[in-house]
């Protein structure tokens, strides 16, 4: 493990990181060349059922599947983040999922839009044991001292490709049509594997010994993972916040993006580059808010806390700016500012939980 063992109080820098610490460096470059992909894909598919359908329903469809998806696999995915070495379950994952996007390219009709569906479901329950398996392994490759740094570099990275690979994908889109983004995505899968498979980890998986690798050694595990969470009431509402907020405000208004961008603010074709412009807002608030935000708050875990109220404040102001619909740059102002409070709320719950909670459930 290439990190520095001595704890300091001096919080680590963003460059001091990225520079001196290898098996971050190559996480994160991973972590660029797959969300590229990722946002290549959210625009691509999103465009081909509008194209398609012509159905909101079926608009609709999609973004429930890709919140669901998720959702169904995460008591398998933290299970697994907890039994499985982390490394070669980032590979794995990534390798998979190059392999079910090519699936989109036989997407070439209305009658075939189930297809589409089944395929979103399988990538993005193979993406939802992904990211908490990333998220799980920067305690295991980066020292307390760096955790901070690694934990905002990440988020910033995520929002930085948001804005970038949608733009980038929507003006693809628009430009050439919606199936080169297929094979894009299914390239950037491939190139990140390669690129984690440089990790170098000499590490046991947590639990390895402790409880088998039964399928009643994983139920006890996950089992023992919701006692903790009972006896720990502070943890479980912190670690609630991603989801009720995925759940109630950024998945309905997946939705209502897309009608903006398809019906109100057409740019491209299916409008498929304003919605990668409205993605792109999104990214530059959350990529913005966090680093801006941790100057004040450092890693301390009452203003982080603070922060995490001021979220919710910044979330519900970006609506009411982009409700009325004056014009799309107040729809693009809105969503910097919805972006701003959805970066704290994740960055900042996600910092906490990394450094509360034991490694044994930490998946």
């Amino acid at each position: 493990m290439t990190t520095s063992t001595a704890e300091g109080s001096r919080l680590a820098g963003y460059m001091e990181l990225i520079r001196g610490n290898r098996n971050f460096r190559l996480l994160w470059f991973g972590q660029i060349v797959s969300l590229l992909g990722d946002w290549f894909d959210l625009i691509a598919s999103a465009s081909l059922v509008a194209a398609l359908t012509g159905s909101g329903g079926a608009i609709g469809g999609l973004f429930a599947i890709r919140m669901i998806a998720p959702f169904v696999i995460s008591p398998l995915a933290g299970v697994l983040a907890d039994r499985v070495n982390r490394k070669y379950l980032l590979i794995a994952t990534d390798v998979l999922r190059a392999i079910t996007v090519l699936g989109f390219l036989l997407v070439r009709d209305a009658k075939h839009v189930w297809l589409l569906y089944v395929l979103t479901f399988i990538q993005l329950a193979l993406s939802g044991i992904f990211f908490p398996a990333r998220s799980a392994i920067l305690p295991d490759i980066v020292s307390r001292r760096e955790l901070g740094a690694a934990n905002a570099i990440t988020s910033a990275t995520w929002s930085i490709m948001l804005a970038f690979g949608a733009a980038l994908g929507g003006l693809a889109a628009g430009s050439y049509g919606i199936y080169p983004s297929f094979v894009i995505d299914s390239a950037t899968f491939v190139a990140s594997a390669a690129i984690l498979w440089g990790i170098r980890m000499n590490i046991a998986p947590p639990l390895e010994g402790a409880t088998g690798h039964s399928m009643g050694g994983a139920i006890k595990q996950y089992v023992d993972g919701l006692s903790y969470l009972r006896h720990h009431p502070d943890i479980l509402f912190i670690s609630m916040h991603k989801a009720m907020n995925s759940l109630f405000v950024a998945g309905v208004f997946q939705v209502v993006q897309v009608a903006i961008a398809e019906r109100v603010f057409v740019i491209g074709e299916g409008g498929s580059t304003s919605l990668g412009l409205i993605y792109a807002a999104i990214g530059i608030g959350t990529g913005l808010g966090p680093i801006v935000a941790r100057i004040f708050t450092g890693d301390r875990d009452r203003p982080m806390r603070f922060a995490i109220i001021v979220s919710y404040g910044l979330s519900s102001l970006g609506l009411l700016i982009i409700a009325p619909l004056f014009d799309f740059s107040s729809v693009l102002l809105g969503s910097i500012v919805r972006g701003v409070g959805a970066g704290l709320m994740w960055v900042f719950s996600t910092q906490l939980l990394l450094q509360l909670v034991p490694d044994r459930v930490r998946g």
